[in-house]
């Protein structure tokens, strides 16, 4: 089985590059569960729901407008944005999500950080989206 390494990894929001920015960047795919349990059941039952994809990510902030503080600043409460995030900087996951967090941290005694929160959207009214899974490409 091959291992890959994260340092090539490549992260794009909004066709924005954040790779030099970022430290780290996760992918959460999870399906939450619809809940169907009736009075009569012994136990509790559930249908699985629709995937959904969360991105994280963190890193060092840079104020030059062409960096990820910019591109992400300007996602605050807008529609969803294309992503592409390739863990091993080829092959990787892209779609359209909208930002859900944006956090910067400055301390006395260490570089100024942020991190982020993006979820995958398929649709909706007022959207940018294409109306379909995160896509492995």
């Amino acid at each position: 089985m091959a291992r890959a390494h994260g340092k090539d990894a490549d992260v794009t929001f909004n066709t924005t590059a954040i790779e030099d920015e970022l430290q780290s960047v996760g992918l959460s795919f999870s399906v939450p569960p619809a809940e169907i349990t009736s009075f009569a059941d012994a136990w509790q039952n559930f249908l699985s729901g629709k995937p959904t994809l969360v991105i994280d990510g963190a890193g060092y902030w840079d104020p030059a407008s062409s960096q990820g503080d910019a591109a992400l600043f300007a996602a605050l409460g807008g529609v969803a944005l294309v992503y592409n995030v390739e863990p091993d900087g080829s092959t990787g996951y892209d779609g359209f999500g909208i930002l859900t967090g944006y956090n910067i941290q400055a301390t006395v005694n260490g570089p100024i950080t942020y991190d982020y929160s993006q979820l995958h959207n398929a649709g909706g009214a007022g959207a940018a989206a294409d109306g379909s899974a995160p896509r492995r490409a």
